[in-house]
This record gives structure tokens, C-alpha cells and sequence, in this order.
């Protein structure tokens, strides 16, 4: 890969990550806590789908914020952009659309089919 396109890339994933960083207000401690007090049986499951819906948006940031520092690791190892399961490079339009990707288009394609049939995610 080009320096110039590693280094707009390594841009890409610091511009999210600190994103992220900066929208990172929730806690998930305080998500686990309800209001008993709530007569009303609708107040109660409001809450509650508020705060698993709350809880999983946390989960998934948490989640891509550890993508993206693996990115950033690799980067600096020399490993990024290479395809995790044939070491060949990963095209630098699919990186520019998905900077944390894992795998080149074709094994990609291979491992969704795999999934689709077993049900198993095999990444």
C-alpha cells in the first residue's frame, strides 16, 4: 500500500476513534439501575426498553472502538491491509469504506456464504 494511502487511512480511524471518544458518555453502570418507583406498567417497560436499547448502542461503540484500535496496531506492525485469511492485500477502496475490514472482498464473500449456510459466524 501506498504511504499516502496508509496515512489517510490511519487519519480515517483516529478521526473515528476520537468520535467516538468524545460521544462516549455512557456508562454502562449506570444503565443497569431502574426506578422501582414507576407505578405505571407502561413507564416500567418503557424504561426498560430505553436502557437495553441504550445498552446495546454502548456494546456496539465499545465493540468498534476495539476495531479500530486493532486497525491502528496493525498499522504500526505493518500488517494492515493484509487479509486475514489469504494474506493478500485488501483493496484500498474497500479500506477507504471500511477501514477496520478484516478481509479482502473475496474471502469476505466466502466466509458470508459459510455463515448463511451453517449459521455459525466464522469471523
Amino acid at each position: 500500500m501506498k504511504k499516502k494511502d496508509l496515512k489517510y487511512l490511519k487519519k480515517i480511524l483516529i478521526q473515528q476513534l476520537m468520535e467516538l471518544l468524545d460521544r462516549s458518555d455512557c456508562s454502562l453502570d449506570g444503565l443497569e439501575e431502574t426506578d422501582n418507583n414507576l407505578s405505571d406498567l407502561l413507564d416500567r417497560a418503557s424504561q426498560i426498553s430505553e436502557r437495553e436499547f441504550s445498552h446495546h448502542l454502548c456494546s456496539r461503540e465499545k465493540l468498534y472502538m476495539r476495531r479500530i484500535e486493532r486497525s491502528l496496531q496493525d498499522i504500526e506492525d505493518g500488517v494492515y491491509g493484509l487479509c486475514d485469511q489469504c494474506e493478500e492485500d485488501i483493496s484500498f477502496q474497500r479500506l477507504k469504506a471500511r477501514p477496520t475490514a478484516r478481509y479482502c472482498i473475496g474471502c469476505k464473500t466466502q466466509l458470508e456464504k459459510m455463515e448463511k449456510l451453517t449459521g455459525v459466524d466464522a469471523t
